[in-house]
């Protein structure tokens, strides 16, 4: 067993490495240019659902607002590059940092109002922030250019690898993500984090500051978020309020989560994997009219996920890959202890056998007279027994007799004419089990042993 798990985890690090050198080198295998713009929005997407999952999933505050820090984080690259006259190329990879720190600055106050409140309430006040800072988007045209939207340096790079720097960039951010969420998800600040989601009153009877744990990983997922939101921006060109802060975002990166698994590493790379692909060649074949499709689309998503697979696609295979597993090492050590199972059931009957055999030859009683054969339902002789209590009046009372059981070879006192009568044991001295009555003589019914029921004397009978 310890070999098995030992090849598993090699076959694991192996898969692993292969992913991410078959991630490295897929801009240079795959040429068309439409499609790498299609793995680019991918993983842009993919790690926004990722980075949604650091807070949501393991802490079970549902945040609907999350695109709020997409559009800060666009915004923030924006105007670093408007008041720094940063020229296109290269440079502006630079600003995307930049803009996850600032984002997750702006999140502070933001998060510490919204965690103020539970379950539904925080998903309201996360809807109403989103909805404030577009409105502040689309009313400060100063700052923000309004619905006209404020155009992004090109880059200066070759237009043949236009697609091949973001697509890199974009990988980076992803992998950064996951293995954010995965050190989160096997660390104590992450074990506490999934016991806020499973009994939060609990955690904070405990003594643990729960509010510092709730506010780091919202600051954090916020982070991350803006990062993905000014990459984007740079790499679509132009930036409004429509596309910053666009609430088909919160729907696309929750339905992913969901989809792939909520609260898993896993879940949001898989789930991205299998319906980001799926909306960006609507956009692509229906451009503007996509949208509505999209919504149609993720919402029947939702819905499948919710109905067949409530808890997502990974946690419910990991969960029938582990009853599958126990099954087959049920049945491997089944298959390999029966021949023993059944070389010792084989000897252990020829024993039981023999043994049975062997009483049976010395558990036969000799031959006695016919009289002193018992029958097949026994009863007592109750010709001399007389009532123990006299008649008594009405009005009198009747004081209550202690009852006695008969378990050992004492005798006892009876009243009326059975006071003559010395009592024996109504069991065999030898077997211990307890006598047939036949007339006056009891009988043990095991080893033959008889004694006379009135005299008392004992009487031997083999």
């Amino acid at each position: 067993m310890g070999y098995a798990k030992q090849a598993m985890k090699h076959y694991r690090t192996l898969g692993l490495f292969a992913i991410i050198l078959f991630s490295l080198a897929f801009p240079i295998l795959i040429g068309d240019s439409t499609i790498n713009s299609m793995v680019v929005n991918v993983l842009l997407l993919t790690g926004a659902a990722v980075a949604w999952n650091i807070f949501s999933g393991y802490t079970g505050y549902i945040s609907l607002g999350h695109a709020t820090y997409y559009g800060l984080g666009a915004y923030i690259l924006t105007l670093a590059y408007q008041g720094w006259q940063i020229p296109g190329g290269y440079e502006p990879f630079l600003l995307v940092p930049l803009a996850g720190l600032v984002t997750g600055v702006f999140s502070i106050p933001l998060g510490w109002i919204a965690l103020r409140t539970r379950q539904y309430t925080f998903m309201v006040i996360t809807i109403a922030i989103f909805f404030i800072f577009q409105l502040l988007a689309y009313n400060l045209s100063n700052l923000t250019g309004g619905s006209s939207g404020i155009f992004l340096p090109l880059p200066t790079w070759s237009s043949d690898l236009y697609n091949t720097p973001f697509y890199y960039m974009a990988l980076a951010l992803l992998l950064l993500a996951i293995l954010v969420s995965w050190w989160i998800r096997n660390s104590k600040y992450g074990l506490v984090l999934l016991a806020i989601r499973d009994d939060e009153d609990r955690v904070r009877g405990l003594g643990i500051q729960i509010g510092w744990y709730k506010l780091g990983a919202y600051v954090l997922s916020a982070a991350f978020t803006g990062m993905i939101g000014a990459l984007a921006i740079y790499f679509a060109g132009l930036i409004t309020p429509s596309s910053a802060f666009d609430q088909t975002l919160d729907i696309t990166i929750v339905t992913i989560t969901f989809l792939g698994g909520i609260g898993s590493v896993i879940g949001p790379i898989v789930g991205g994997l299998l319906l980001e692909p799926l909306q960006t060649y609507l956009n692509q074949q229906f451009g503007a009219s996509a949208a509505g499709i999209n919504q149609i689309l993720f919402g029947c998503f939702l819905l499948v996920v919710i109905l067949l697979l409530p808890e997502g696609i990974v946690p419910s295979l990991h969960k029938r890959w582990q009853v599958w597993r126990a099954s087959r090492n049920k049945i491997n050590a089944m298959e390999t202890l029966s021949p023993t199972f059944k070389d010792s059931l084989d000897v252990s009957s020829e024993h039981v056998g023999s043994l049975a055999s062997q009483e049976k030859v010395q558990a036969l009683p000799a031959k006695r007279h016919p009289s002193q054969i018992i029958p097949a339902i026994p009863h007592r002789h109750t010709e001399q027994l007389e009532p123990l209590l006299e008649p008594m009046s009405f009005s009198q009372k009747l004081r209550a007799q202690r009852l006695v059981p008969i378990m050992r070879d004492d005798s006892l006192p009876i009243p009326g004419k059975m006071t003559d009568l010395s009592l024996f044991s109504w069991r065999c001295p030898r077997c211990k089990i307890p006598f047939l009555l036949n007339g006056d003589t009891c009988y043990c019914r095991r080893c033959g042993f008889t004694r006379p029921l009135i005299d008392g004397k004992q009487s031997v009978s083999t």
